[in-house]
C-alpha cells in the first residue's frame, strides 16, 4: 500500500520517495508501490506561502516534486531552476507545484 505521511528523516532531505517496481520484459518497469515522507522534524512547510513566509517549503511544491519520482523521473541539474525536478527545492517559493515544459517531455519519455 502506497502512503504519503510526515516526520523525521535522517538526514538533510525536505523529502524522499520511495518506490518499489517489478521488472517487465521488453517494457518499462511496473509501479507497484510508492511510499513519499515529509521530514517536518527538521524543515517547516506551508500551503500558502507569502512574502512573509519564514523558512518555510510550499507543501504542494514538494509534492508535486515527489510526485514526479513516483512516476519515474529523477533530478535535474544546474540551467533548469525553473523545472520542478530541479535538485534543490525553494524556500516560500510555490513555483514547482506545476511542471515546466522539460517536466512534461520527461514524462512523456517515460510514457
Amino acid at each position: 500500500m502506497s502512503t504519503w505521511d510526515a516526520g523525521n528523516l535522517a538526514g538533510r532531505h525536505v523529502a524522499v520517495t520511495c518506490s518499489w517496481t517489478w521488472p517487465m520484459p521488453g517494457v518499462k518497469n511496473d509501479l507497484r508501490e510508492a511510499d513519499v515522507r515529509y521530514d517536518t522534524t527538521d524543515f517547516g512547510f506551508t500551503n500558502s506561502p507569502t512574502c512573509s513566509c519564514s523558512n518555510k517549503y510550499d507543501i504542494r511544491s514538494v509534492g508535486t516534486y515527489e510526485a514526479g519520482h513516483v512516476f519515474g523521473m529523477g533530478h535535474v541539474g544546474a540551467g533548469h531552476e525553473n523545472l520542478t525536478m530541479y535538485i534543490n527545492s525553494f524556500k516560500c517559493s510555490t513555483k514547482a507545484r506545476t511542471l515546466g515544459k522539460g517536466d512534461v517531455l520527461g514524462l512523456r519519455s517515460i510514457y
